[in-house]
């Protein structure tokens, strides 16, 4: 596939390498997703907030070890401060998502970036919520009235 690049802060960072971006260790990269975003929160209050989550063997081992109980709701599903469970794919899904909403592009243009073969695995990608779509059926409305 071949995205074009329409930043220069991009541009720079290809130039600086010959167009061979390293490879980045995800683990490495999702740990300082979680640290910038843990920083963040105390501007962003949101992002503290307690979600549910499903614990990682490893999670529930380096629990027992330290013979802790995780924290949980009044339901019994274990909480942890919404940072927590942010990742790369988390970032990628939202990016792809809110250049969906700017429209921008087209969807076809966006599933080739994204590398979605079919228009309906593209839309179960993104994440619209309630809201979202009722913005997009009003704008879509709007557009409709003025060409009337």
């Amino acid at each position: 596939m071949t995205i074009p690049i329409l930043n220069e802060n991009l541009i720079t960072i290809c130039e600086k390498y010959g167009y061979n971006i390293p490879k980045a260790n995800e683990q490495v990269l999702n740990r300082y997703i979680k640290d910038i975003l843990k920083d963040l929160s105390e501007q962003l209050p949101s992002l503290k907030e307690k979600v549910p989550t499903k614990l990682t063997m490893k999670q529930k081992e380096a629990l027992r070890k330290e013979k802790k109980e995780p924290e949980t709701d009044l339901n019994g599903n274990v909480i942890v401060p919404r940072y927590e469970c942010v990742t790369s794919h988390t970032a990628r899904r939202t990016g792809i998502t809110n250049i969906y909403l700017s429209h921008k592009y087209t969807i076809l243009q966006m599933m080739h970036v994204s590398g979605h073969k079919t228009q309906k695995t593209f839309m179960d990608y993104i994440k619209l919520s309630s809201e979202e779509i009722a913005d997009e059926i009003a704008a879509m409305s709007k557009k409709d009235n003025e060409l009337w």
